[in-house]
């Protein structure tokens, strides 16, 4: 298979993620290396050791899937970002002066007047939002696998220990994050039993990382939890309801629910004040996992030649 086009590549190994004698895969999918690759225009796929074919990645598929609310979010924080360039001093003057050129070389050479560089600079507003979205949810779950890792290593009996990340803790940029994540541990009847856990599903032809699998104290039952800095939408139902599916069929093992776990970037003078966190839960994993599917052959069906010549 060809890598010309990979950046980076992680290898994984299941028995590395989950804690001893919580899970376990079957025999026949026990113990197979799995690499996830991150391509050069973005892309990201997975290899399996004994599968001659690509696994697409879970979330390139729930990503053909339109998400309500961006357009407008797009434009305004095109409009914030032009209203922050405003805001600078003598901008409003440039602004005035640019206007004011009404001769032919300006007609001409309209990209180098200002308006045309607040436009072009008001653009990046959007992008340079989703890039500090992306570091920031990069780096708590960076914060989040280490803090749950900590707990499928049996560094401590219970409750979560957070002695080992007191720079976390003590972080104004990533302080929510942890206190979210220690409240919704308190309050939810759960174990972590696997973090950062690599997935195939070798029917469909696709793969995934799930980055929490749980077990319910009560009902014994698994729960796989995707954690989000951001804002939720409905393809994250479908997403995690992939998770569910692929690991009940690796495993055996009853996945009885699905959930998204929303930490919010700020303290949570925004949310409920007693809220550090919220949990989205699948109302039907089954059905969600269809839309997947449907996805999924959606996907493929858009790879091939549309029109005939």
């Amino acid at each position: 298979m060809a890598k010309e086009m990979e950046l980076s590549a992680i290898q994984h190994n299941e028995q590395d993620r989950i804690k001893a004698g919580t899970i376990e895969f079957t025999d026949e999918y026990r113990g197979r290396r799995v690499n996830q690759y991150t391509g050069a225009r973005g892309g990201r796929h997975y290899e399996v050791e004994g599968y001659q074919f690509d696994f697409a990645s879970v979330t390139s598929i729930t990503g053909i899937v339109n998400k309500y609310g961006i357009p407008d979010w797009y434009k305004r924080k095109g409009i914030e970002k032009a209203t922050d360039i405003m805001a600078q001093p003598g901008a409003q003057e440039r602004l005035a002066l640019s206007a004011t050129l009404k001769n032919e070389r300006a007609r001409k050479h309209k990209n180098n007047t200002w308006q045309t560089e607040l436009y072009e600079e008001a653009k990046s507003g959007p992008q340079d939002a989703m890039d500090i979205a992306a570091n920031f949810g990069i780096q708590a779950h960076e914060i989040i696998e280490r803090i749950a890792m900590n707990d499928v290593n049996q560094r401590w009996e219970s409750g979560l220990d957070l002695r080992p990340f007191r720079n976390d803790v003590e972080s104004i940029e990533y302080g929510s994050i942890v206190e979210g994540f220690q409240a919704w541990f308190r309050d939810n009847d759960l174990s972590i039993v696997a973090s950062e856990l690599m997935v195939y599903h070798p029917a469909y032809k696709y793969a995934g990382t799930i980055d929490l699998v749980c077990r319910h104290e009560g009902t014994a039952n698994l729960v796989v939890v995707d954690v989000k800095t951001g804002g939720v939408f409905d393809e994250a139902a479908m997403q995690v309801s992939a998770y569910a599916t692929t690991l009940e069929y690796l495993t055996n093992d009853p996945v009885s629910e699905a959930w998204v776990l929303q930490l919010p970037r700020e303290r949570p003078d925004k949310w409920d004040a007693d809220k550090l966190y919220q949990v989205h839960k699948v109302e039907s994993i089954p059905t969600y996992h269809e839309a997947f599917i449907d996805a999924l052959n959606l996907r493929e069906r858009l790879k091939g030649e549309a029109w005939t010549t």
